[in-house]
């Protein structure tokens, strides 16, 4: 449930500000019921410089709305400017890593905070039914200057926000907090991985598809729920469809096998589906937008292959982790050692080819192109002893080997292609 509204939160730009407003709301109806009700009981507590008459407090007010209202409007037009660039300039997939930072919404918020309070405070600000002297307008100033200093850092952090290394800084860290927390969840459960998917026809008589609420893509899967609803009811949940999947409405997402009949119309309710897929429990998702960063730079009409090396190295770190996942059919099992759940991961292997194949084609002309590859390739064999990955590492080297054209490289960059490559092999052997 908490990881559910964590995923609403991260859709939602409105939520941060929301909250924020709702809480200056109720902190200038605070302060003016300070100012009306209990100003005789609090007065020795306020030091009279914080005072102000009910003329000076309108002033002050009015001329504090006007220019917070500007402020938001100022934030509002250079999130919008940051928006355009970051979708022409990165990728479209990439919008939501600004939109979803905390300090952006937070900015935001403090803004409508303070307007809000402002304007609240003016409302109720009247000669008629106050005659001595007020604090809301202080505590105006003092948001005032709050927001003032919040505006500074969000011009400070737009400023590091559109450089695209911290981006793909960003979007990695993503992808590793991802895996790490698939690899958690794993090893909390009793998780036995296999190549194939057992077959469990024969053994229960009832079979029940499961299909989603809507269509959509698979953003989040509630598997320790699934699991416990599959002790609960002694049965084995199939779910046949893999995270980041696109599910239409007629789609089976599950198959539900028992000895008796059962209900399953509460199961869909444990898959999240959206419009979008998310990075939560998508690792491949968060690759493909790295990627696409990659890809946007390698176009004509950028030009920046530096920014596709600097992709390629943070994917070399990123398929260096998921060589630790084994990948396949996961078949989670009760403490009766019965099987209950049962999931599709992605393999290594996929991993792998979402990571190379748009790159390798697209940067098929380009020597430092290749030589990053064989760079994240050489630094995934020195980091690991497993046979299979080995294996892999070749594999994809010659994969990329073979897509870029060689005619066009001169004979100090084929040396120096080539001394990697032996590297490699010697490696993998």
């Amino acid at each position: 449930m908490l990881k559910r509204l964590l995923l609403k939160m991260r859709e939602s730009i409105w939520f941060i500000p929301s909250v924020y407003t709702i809480l200056a709301s109720i902190f200038a109806l605070a302060t003016v019921l300070v100012d009306t009700k209990y100003n005789n009981d609090l007065k020795e507590y306020i030091p009279s410089y914080f005072r102000t008459t009910v003329d000076l407090a309108q002033t002050i007010l009015g001329t504090l709305s006007g220019a917070l209202l500007t402020m938001t409007t100022v934030t509002f037009s250079t999130i919008m400017v940051v928006l355009t660039m970051y979708s022409s300039q990165f990728s479209p997939r990439a919008l939501q890593n600004f939109l979803n930072k905390s300090s952006t919404q937070r900015v935001l918020g403090i803004f409508m905070g303070g307007f809000v309070y402002t304007i609240l405070s003016l409302l109720f600000m009247r000669k008629a039914s106050i005659n001595h002297e007020v604090i809301s307008a202080s505590v105006g100033v003092v948001l005032a200057v709050i927001c003032l200093a919040f505006f500074a850092f969000f011009i400070h952090n737009v400023g590091t926000s559109i450089q695209v290394s911290r981006l793909i800084r960003e979007l990695t860290d993503d992808v590793l907090k991802s895996l790490n927390s698939e690899r958690n969840g794993m090893k909390r459960n009793r998780v036995v991985w296999s190549d194939e998917k057992p077959f469990f026809a024969q053994s229960f008589p009832f079979v029940t598809e499961v299909r989603g609420e809507k269509y959509g893509y698979i953003q989040y899967i509630e598997y320790e729920k699934l699991t416990k609803w599959a002790i609960d009811h002694q049965a084995i949940v199939d779910v046949v469809k893999p995270i980041g999947a696109f599910c239409g409405t007629h789609t089976s997402i599950a198959t539900v096998y028992s000895q008796k009949e059962l209900s399953t119309d509460n199961l869909s309710s444990h898959f999240v589906l959206g419009e979008e897929r998310s990075i939560l429990q998508d690792v491949e998702y968060g690759i493909e937008k790295i990627v696409e960063i990659a890809l946007r730079a390698l176009s004509p009409g950028i030009n920046d292959p530096n920014t596709a090396v600097r992709c390629i190295h943070s994917i070399g770190e990123v398929l260096q982790r998921t060589t630790l996942l084994p990948g396949g059919i996961a078949v989670t099992y009760t403490e009766e050692n019965k099987p209950c759940v049962v999931t599709v991961y992605p393999s290594s292997e996929d991993y792998f080819y979402a990571a190379f194949s748009q790159i390798s084609y697209y940067g098929k002309e380009d020597a430092s192109i290749l030589n990053a590859l064989l760079d994240a390739l050489l630094y995934i064999a020195r980091n690991s002893e497993d046979e299979k990955t080995k294996n892999l590492v070749l594999l994809m080297t010659n994969y990329a080997w073979n897509h870029f054209t060689h005619s066009v490289l001169e004979p100090l960059d084929s040396s120096r292609l080539q001394e990697k490559r032996q590297v490699i092999d010697e490696l993998t052997k």
